[in-house]
């Protein structure tokens, strides 16, 4: 009998244990999965980063992600983006498209070049006035960034069911930005 009490005593021990690995699990996940977003008190006021988020609907390119940065100190959205492409170099121009309004970007330039596999990876900062932010993130059209490369328009866009997903996120992200701005925090 006391074996078997011992071998019980030892298997709800590894019963609680496994049930602790997997909540743990389950919160990291589902922390990662809510964390979007960052935001950073300096001296000048505050940043808020928005993580990168792979975009899916491509257009003459493999791959293409992007991030964001606001300061509450400012009035623009710098907007970093990566896209892997057959052709080398910058972009002749680059502009965020949604529904039928489109917002150019006036101020880009190439951060690095790299080559990876059959194509170049490509990274480009750029600024948007945070009013065209406030407009593409309040618009139910998921937003296109299109940036011509020589002849070839490349683009890449938001799928419906992840605009969704993600515009809610942006408008509270947004909102706190200009919270912050309007109380100098």
């Amino acid at each position: 009998m006391r074996a078997s009490a011992l071998i019980n005593n030892n298997l709800k021990i590894e019963m609680k244990k496994i049930i602790a690995f997997l909540l743990i699990v389950l919160t990291v996940v589902s922390g990662f999965a809510l964390e979007r977003y960052a935001s950073r008190m300096t001296p000048d006021g505050t940043i808020y980063f928005i993580m990168s988020k792979t975009l899916s609907k491509l257009q003459g390119i493999k791959h293409f992600e992007y991030d964001m940065t606001l300061l509450s100190w400012t009035d623009s959205v710098t907007v970093n983006f990566t896209f892997q492409s057959k052709i080398m170099g910058l972009p002749t121009e680059l502009y965020i498209k949604s529904g039928d309004q489109s917002y150019r970007c006036a101020d880009y330039s190439l951060l690095f070049q790299d080559l990876k596999k059959n194509s170049f990876e490509i990274r480009v900062t750029s600024k948007f006035l945070t009013e065209d932010l406030e407009k593409i993130i309040h618009s139910d059209n998921p937003p296109m960034f299109v940036f011509p490369q020589g002849d070839q328009e490349a683009s890449a866009a938001y799928s419906e069911s992840a605009w969704k997903k993600d515009r809610k996120k942006l408008i509270d992200i947004y909102n706190i930005y200009l919270y912050s701005k309007s109380k100098k925090l």
